[in-house]
């Protein structure tokens, strides 16, 4: 295992998983360097500035790694009609992020992916089988998983054409602090985590109940990237998954606990069309990072509503 670099530059700074990796990075790298749409201060950052000047960085130290976390925002409630908006916008933030890195002679990259990526027909989500880019994606999120395909894509090629190495982190269902305060534009686990904390004597589902997902806390998220930086030269893709499901059903029940209790859980409105079950396998990042375990999901319920009591607080 190596030392962690002199710099880091964090594309999607400002965004959910950006913050948290921040949070991570801070008083461990020495120079940090937060690029984010609107180029605004982000809490930890020596230098803040817009993805559109991201040229007018200072020269970099030669032991420099990219984070690229950057992505089209996740809005529930656009997510299904912007499938083509987020297949341009996120494609081109690859393509940019790899263009910069030849620039300046950055040869380390850590990526967010998505286990969207996937093909709708695999059961397990196995990231030591290759993915047949023949094989479709879910149709109801078949923009947002090819633009996370090319990225993926984008990274093999410029590891053949310049040696850049990328280290590729297939995520879940992150969830944690930092989401947006507005529960029908954030991921379901906050937005649940909001809802606990409401008035009112139930916590609506809208949707599927008994629907399966892989959820890691956003923290421990981090944890694996910070971890990643002390590696050189690994040019590797991995799920970045907890190995196990919960229904969305009992991510509610959780919610309502860890607010305090004294909600009921009511269901709602139609099935949907979404994937019903969706299994990662988490042995691979386990075999190459050995990481700390990850929370509990009562455990990482906790803290989220935790920090959304808090922040919703500060904005009252």
């Amino acid at each position: 295992m190596g030392a962690l670099p002199e710099a880091v530059v964090l594309f999607g700074a400002g965004g959910f998983v950006g913050r948290n990796l921040m949070a991570a990075f801070a008083g461990h790298v020495p120079l940090i360097y937060a690029v984010t749409a609107s180029g605004g201060p982000v809490p930890g950052a020596t230098h803040s500035l817009p993805f559109a000047r991201r040229a007018d960085l200072p020269p970099l130290p030669a032991d420099t790694i990219v984070v690229s976390v950057a992505a089209r925002r996740h809005d529930a409630g656009s997510f299904a009609r912007e499938q083509s908006a987020i297949l341009a916008h996120n494609s081109e933030i690859a393509t940019r992020v790899y263009e910069f890195c030849v620039a300046r002679g950055v040869r380390e990259v850590r990526l967010a992916s998505s286990v969207a990526v996937y093909p709708a027909e695999w059961e397990l989500l196995d990231d030591e089988r290759a993915i047949d880019l023949a094989a479709p994606p879910h149709q109801g999120e078949a923009g947002y998983a090819w633009s996370k395909r090319w990225a993926e894509i984008v990274a093999d090629l410029h590891d053949r054409l310049y040696g850049i190495a990328t280290l590729t982190f297939r995520l879940t269902n992150p969830y944690g602090p930092h989401d947006s305060l507005d529960p029908a534009a954030a991921h379901v686990a906050p937005a649940f985590a909001m809802r606990a904390l409401a008035p009112g004597p139930l916590l609506e589902i809208a949707g599927n109940p008994d629907a399966e997902r892989d959820f890691v806390y956003a923290g421990d998220v981090a944890r694996v990237f910070l971890l990643s930086l002390e590696r050189r030269g690994q040019h590797d893709s991995c799920n970045l998954a907890q190995g196990e499901t919960q229904t969305i059903r009992r991510l509610g029940e959780a919610a309502v606990a860890a607010a305090g209790g004294g909600k009921s859980i009511a269901v709602s409105g139609p099935s949907g069309s979404g994937v019903a079950v969706r299994r990662a396998s988490g042995a691979k990042l386990r075999r190459l990072f050995d990481p700390p375990p990850f929370r509990t999901l009562d455990d990482g319920m906790r803290e989220t509503v935790a920090w959304y009591r808090t922040a919703l607080a500060a904005r009252r």
